[in-house]
C-alpha cells in the first residue's frame, strides 16, 4: 500500500474510536512509517518498535491513539519554561516530546525536571549532534537533546 491508502485505512480505524495497532514483516515498510508520522504530527501518540523475528525478517510493530493526546516542542531561545509546562499541564495530553540544540538545552532539562517530579516519566532520551556547514564550508557541530515524556499520575490525584 502506498501512504494514502495507509492513512485512509489507519482513519477508518481511528473514526471508530479504536487505537490502530497494526504489525508487519513487509519489504518496503517506508508508506507506512510516512503515513504514522503523519499521524504523529496531529498529535496522535504513535509508538513503533521493530523486532527480529525467527525468519530473520524485522518486523514493524506500529500503535496510533485514536485521541490527540500528544505535544512536541522544538524549544527555541525565547521559548520558557513556564510556557512548556502550562502546555503540559492539560489532562488530556499523555505524551510530551521536547528537543532543543544548542545552549536551550537547559531549557528541555529545566523542563523535564520539573515533569518528572510531577507525574511524568521519561519514556526515552536521545542525545546528537546537528552538523550545519556555514558559508565558509566550516563544520560547526551543535549538541541535540530529545527527550519523550509520558505521564504516569497526576500528582493532584494522589
Amino acid at each position: 500500500m502506498q501512504k494514502k491508502e495507509w492513512v485512509q485505512r489507519i482513519e477508518n480505524i481511528l473514526a471508530q474510536n479504536h487505537a490502530f495497532v497494526f504489525r508487519t514483516m513487509e519489504e518496503d515498510k517506508a508508506p507506512l512509517l510516512f503515513a504514522c508520522d503523519y499521524f504523529r504530527r496531529r498529535r496522535h501518540d504513535v509508538t513503533i518498535s521493530i523486532e527480529p523475528t525467527h525468519t530473520g525478517i524485522a518486523a514493524l510493530h506500529v500503535c496510533i491513539s485514536p485521541m490527540n493526546n500528544s505535544l512536541e516542542f522544538t524549544v527555541r531561545r525565547n521559548q520558557t519554561v513556564d510556557s512548556i509546562i502550562e502546555a503540559m499541564n492539560s489532562k488530556s495530553i499523555e505524551t510530551v516530546s521536547i528537543r532543543g540544540c544548542g545552549t536551550v538545552v537547559n531549557t528541555v532539562c529545566k523542563a523535564v525536571g520539573i515533569a518528572i517530579h510531577n507525574g511524568w516519566f521519561v519514556e526515552k532520551n536521545v542525545l546528537n549532534t546537528l552538523t550545519q556547514v556555514g558559508e565558509d564550508n566550516v563544520k560547526q557541530r551543535n549538541t541535540t537533546l530529545l527527550v519523550v515524556l509520558r505521564r504516569g499520575s497526576n500528582t493532584g490525584s494522589i
